[in-house]
């Protein structure tokens, strides 16, 4: 052996750099598997075997706080009042007195439909209205005297109904060709231009009024009867402008296509809004419960995909528990692991390696 040695060194003496250098090498990386698969097998034997070892955790205690909850929720921003202008006869538009975007009072022309000789029709029904008010009044006069029959009164008197009728009708239609505002608000988009014929029935324009707002949500039947009308809300908007406001109305009917039910909070004193479809954030009031403010990093997920934290008990093993997000700050997250004024014994740290079950 001694003798076969002295004439490997020989050798290997005897050989240029370069392949000294790659001899050497090779034994290098064949040392270092070696060593590697030896450490390999250790650390395997001792996590086969830790369901009796102990892992080294940072445990942290966290006590409740009796905290409101709030449900999120995404809506869009509508008016309380809005009204759709309406021409309630036909004819051509002779003049269009405001423009897209004015405000205007209740009752305030914003176009007007020419007559199309409604004056004189009017002019010449009040004549006919006098002439059979005269009619009428003369054959009552001869009934009483015994002239007239009771049958004769009463056609005259239908007659004279008849034309307060016919009056009254085109003084009506008269006056509806001055198309007016029927709320105070801005106008929107005029959807005719001067000499356009309308039919009665057509729309104008809208009317919005934005000193009263409302924020529009839906709500699914699992969530529903956590919410109460009168209830707070906090309502952002995609700007970052924040407002309160209060739930209004709660839907007793679901949506058909969704089976959801409509929820409306009214704004309180709004002064900011003046555009209708905004998108708004709103955070509803949901009742008080038992919450812990932890790290964001201490959450996990388990095996099927539940959203909670690992605790210890009381004999230090690990517990896995399913949780609640209600809120959120830039140093931590609100959670309701249960609803007990009790403690936690949190892992803070070192929860990714270990498992429900183990001992810590």
């Amino acid at each position: 052996m001694r003798l076969l040695l002295t004439k490997l060194v020989n050798r290997f003496n005897c050989l240029k750099m370069r392949n000294k250098v790659i001899i050497i090498s090779s034994i290098t990386l064949v040392l270092l598997f070696f060593v590697k698969s030896v450490f390999l097998k250790k650390d395997q034997a001792i996590h086969n075997g830790n369901a009796t070892d102990s892992f080294s955790v940072k445990i942290q205690e966290y006590r409740p706080q009796s905290r409101t909850v709030y449900l999120k929720f995404s809506g869009t921003v509508n008016p309380l009042r809005r009204a759709s202008l309406i021409s309630e006869v036909s004819g051509k538009v002779a003049a269009i007195y405001l423009s897209d975007g004015k405000k205007v009072k209740k009752n305030d022309i914003v176009l007007k439909i020419e007559d199309f000789g409604r004056t004189e029709q009017v002019e010449k029904v009040r004549a006919l209205l006098k002439q059979r008010e005269i009619e009428y009044n003369s054959s009552a006069k001869l009934s009483k005297k015994g002239y007239r029959a009771q049958m004769q009164v009463e056609a005259a008197f239908a007659a004279l109904q008849s034309a307060k009728a016919d009056l009254k009708k085109l003084e009506l239609d008269l006056e509806n060709t001055a198309i007016k505002s029927p709320i105070d608000g801005c106008i929107d988009k005029i959807n005719v231009n001067e000499g356009d014929f309308v039919n009665a029935g057509q729309k104008i324009a809208d009317i919005v009024n934005f000193d009263q707002v409302l924020v529009v949500l839906y709500v699914s039947e699992s969530e529903i009867n956590k919410i109460e009308l009168g209830s707070t809300a906090q309502i952002n908007l995609l700007d970052g402008r924040e407002l309160e406001g209060e739930v209004s109305f709660i839907s007793k009917i679901a949506e058909p296509k969704t089976g959801s039910y409509g929820v409306e909070v009214k704004v309180i004193n709004n002064e900011i809004i003046s555009l209708q479809g905004l998108t708004a954030s709103i955070s509803l009031a949901s009742g008080e419960k038992f919450a812990y403010k932890i790290p964001s990093s201490a959450m996990s997920l388990s095996d099927e995909g539940i959203l909670g934290i690992k605790i210890v008990d009381d004999n230090n093993h690990v517990v896995f528990t399913p949780i609640e997000i209600v809120d959120y700050e830039s140093d931590g997250v609100w959670i309701v692991a249960n609803n007990e004024d009790k403690p936690i014994k949190l892992i803070a740290l070192g929860h990714l390696f270990v498992k429900p079950g183990d001992k810590v």
